[in-house]
């Protein structure tokens, strides 16, 4: 009896549906829109820079506060001391070297180990008890990609822990607050407002607000008693600027899957900022850099 004969039925193929690309909002979504060279050639055509020296600063800061944040959840409501905040960073730094992330310089890692004592000292107390999450990741499927975002710290209400819509969303900045009229500062409130609404579309309410912390404002000699004032930017949301938003980045989306298909990126229409440009391999040889660039001894 053949195998024909047992299974006389004929079931048609069915063309596979391509699977929607995974991107994330700021290694993709706002990478590309500070700079489309430098995306396709780091980000997407497998480049790697020559030195991570940029992505210390930050890095460091993020994991740190993380160790931080967990430290107080599973120490009993303990907050870390600089001995401990010595520790973290230690690790993390070691770590990080182990990745081939060195600091550009000793000043700039003592500048992040520092930076990171005051902001425990001046947040940790009114800020550990309230973190509900760390590393709070959430996603969106649009119509051609699935938009990814991580926000740093989730802290609830202490008078109504559960209602997600009293809740804020944290996003730690390894930087002194941009101008109102700087770019950045517009793709900062940006990021924040599709964070609202990945969060809306997992727990059905828009948080409360957003938090801003610009990290490198406490960077001040004496250390600040207090938070300073340009510390925090505080960003709102309603539906009118949220689909605005998700609007602009659907538009980027798109961009950025034509170039991976016609393997193109062209060179951005407007310069960069300074910082962008600074961290680049390829400002050797760009039409766009923002002035020459002098040599550096590597850091090892």
């Amino acid at each position: 009896m053949s195998i024909a004969s047992l299974y006389p039925f004929k079931v048609p193929l069915v063309a596979g549906t391509p699977a929607r690309p995974r991107f994330s909002l700021t290694s993709d979504i706002l990478s590309y829109r500070r700079c489309r060279k430098q995306y396709g050639a780091f980000g997407q055509d497998g480049f790697v820079p020559a030195r991570a020296t940029q992505a210390f600063f930050g890095s460091a800061i993020h994991q740190v506060l993380d160790l931080c944040h967990r430290h107080y959840s599973q120490g009993s409501g303990t907050l870390p001391d600089d001995n401990d905040i010595d520790h973290y960073f230690t690790e993390v730094a070691n770590a990080l070297r182990s990745h081939g992330i060195r600091p550009a310089s000793g000043s700039v890692s003592d500048k992040a180990r520092e930076i990171l004592k005051r902001f425990n000292t001046l947040e940790g107390p009114h800020l550990y008890p309230r973190v509900r999450d760390t590393e709070f990741r959430m996603e969106s499927e649009r119509p051609n990609y699935v938009l990814r975002g991580v926000v740093d710290v989730l802290a609830s209400d202490p008078n109504d822990p559960q209602d997600p819509s009293k809740m804020e969303i944290w996003d730690y900045k390894g930087s002194r607050l941009p101008k109102a009229s700087d770019p950045r500062m517009k793709e900062y409130e940006w990021q924040m407002t599709v964070y609202a609404e990945l969060f809306k579309r997992k727990n059905g309410a828009y948080p409360k607000r957003a938090i801003l912390y610009f990290l490198n404002e406490l960077d001040i000699n004496p250390a600040p008693a207090q938070r300073p004032l340009r510390a925090v930017h505080i960003v709102n949301f309603d539906q009118a600027s949220v689909d605005k938003a998700l609007t602009e980045f659907d538009e980027t989306a798109d961009e950025i899957i034509q170039c991976d298909a016609q393997n193109t990126w062209p060179m951005p229409q407007v310069a960069p900022d300074k910082e962008t440009c600074d961290i680049c391999d390829l400002r050797w040889n760009c039409a766009t850099k923002n002035g020459p660039y002098k040599l550096r001894m590597p850091i090892v």
